[in-house]
């Protein structure tokens, strides 16, 4: 095998960043708008101590900059290959599995309401490993099996051992 990646390797690499790329961004900015519009105890005047409010503003800003380096990277990439305009088709597929994440997360407050939160975060934590070991050569059973145990037990720890409501 050679160690070049091949032509059609590239361009799926391109695109997948050039795809993540964009998703971060417009999720950066859409959980900024949403973040920065909330009024409450976290965004009222706290002096020179910003406490926890800081952390949702630097992990926001963590995204945005994740996501402008892969979109940096596909156009470099897109540049220096010489590649043809990216078919749309092929952004969609690769644009699916990010959404499905998405949608994944989206579903665990309505889900811990109506079967409970540890079950909530089991379900959504073995869609979410589904999610990530696609292609793998591991069984989808077992990866569906380990990533509900994890998260049912990330669940259990900060519920039950460290009294945080989740």
């Amino acid at each position: 095998m050679s160690p070049t990646p091949s032509d059609t390797e590239a361009r799926r690499e391109i695109r997948n960043d050039l795809v993540s790329g964009a998703l971060c961004l417009a999720l950066s900015a859409g959980l900024a708008t949403v973040h920065f519009g909330q009024s409450g105890r976290l965004h009222e005047a706290t002096g020179r101590e910003p406490g926890p409010a800081l952390l949702p503003e630097i992990l926001l800003l963590l995204l945005a900059i994740a996501g402008a380096g892969l979109l940096f990277r596909g156009l470099r990439g897109n540049r220096d290959a010489g590649t043809e305009p990216m078919d749309m088709r092929a952004a969609l597929t690769s644009a699916a599995p990010p959404l499905l994440a998405l949608l994944l997360l989206a579903s665990l407050l309505p889900l811990r309401s109506v079967i409970g939160a540890g079950l909530a975060f089991a379900l959504v934590g073995a869609g979410l490993a589904v999610l990530a070991g696609r292609g793998e050569k591991v069984s989808i059973l077992r990866t569906a099996a380990l990533g509900g145990a994890i998260a049912a037990g990330f669940q259990a720890v900060f519920s039950h051992a460290l009294s945080v409501p989740l």
